[in-house]
């Protein structure tokens, strides 16, 4: 009986494991972009982004895992619909200059995206899994102060 009360708590409970909300700071997001339309020969780019205050934010790309890259960027964002959030920013000039824009969707904790300048004749559309969780501190990463 006990087990029939805890699998019909969780059927029918308003559970929601993400939300955008969670798109604050002190959060880390962890995502690849497994579809893509970059070169055949490229690796699966994989990244881990923590949020940080004043709407500034890490991205650490971890695809090789012994030399990630990162860089500190202000974003804008703005919720499309519930639990569907936009986040875009524009990288410096003097380091990619690329501009990124991510769709989160935190119903099916899917992510896609359109990288631009990364080529100078086209743009990259991108999608891919992603999850998010409370950032821990990182001697790999750089992550916020």
């Amino acid at each position: 009986m006990k087990y029939l009360i805890l699998i019909t708590t969780l059927l029918f409970a308003n559970i929601t494991i993400a939300s955008s909300d969670q798109f604050t700071a002190g959060y880390k997001i962890s995502h690849s972009w497994t579809e893509n339309s970059f070169p055949k020969n490229w690796k699966t780019p994989t990244f881990d982004t923590f949020i940080c205050e004043n709407n500034t934010l890490i991205w650490n790309k971890t695809t090789d895992a012994n030399n990630p890259t990162s860089g500190l960027e202000k974003y804008n964002a703005i919720e499309l619909a519930p639990n569907l959030l936009q986040v875009s920013w524009k990288e410096s000039p003097e380091t990619t200059n690329y501009g990124i824009i991510w769709t989160l969707d935190f119903n099916n904790m899917s992510i896609r995206g359109v990288l631009v300048n990364i080529n100078p004749n086209e743009n990259y559309v991108v999608a891919g899994k992603f999850s998010i969780e409370k950032a821990q501190s990182s001697t790999r990463l750089k992550a916020c102060n």
